[in-house]
């Protein structure tokens, strides 16, 4: 699949620059927030500090969203398909589990968590690769 042609208008090169540079830092904190969630699962007195943190995430992931949608809306595109399905599922994964989680016991909580927590790591990695 060919990417798209590049804008070169200054303001485009600076929004996707931050796109670029956001994702990264990102997924560095997704990778804190699913080692955060490991841990929990064998000290479960971090659980509700872990639960803040992911939802902190999923708020940053929302803002790298909309600052991707911005982009396409003003004539820039991912240079795979792909990387909108990663992005989409980098926002979904935290927030489905976390919805799942809080219906099961504690245990069960903590693990959907963790692996949600892992996912959109993994899933934010491959948006990065994909972008």
């Amino acid at each position: 699949m060919a990417s798209a042609e590049v804008s070169h208008r200054p303001d485009t090169i600076t929004a996707v620059l931050i796109h670029d540079r956001y994702g990264f830092v990102l997924t560095i904190l997704a990778a804190v927030g699913a080692f955060a969630a490991i841990v929990s699962l064998f000290r479960p007195r971090i659980l509700p500090i872990v639960r803040l943190y992911l939802r902190a995430t999923i708020v940053l992931a929302a803002v790298q969203v909309a600052i991707g949608i911005v982009l396409v809306a003003t004539g820039e595109r991912p240079h795979q398909f792909l990387h909108w399905l990663y992005g989409a599922a980098t926002l979904l994964t935290l927030p489905v589990a976390m919805t799942i989680g809080k219906r099961l016991g504690a245990r069960e909580e903590r693990v959907w968590l963790a692996g949600g927590a892992v996912l959109t790591m993994l899933f934010a990695l491959r948006a990065i690769a994909t972008g």
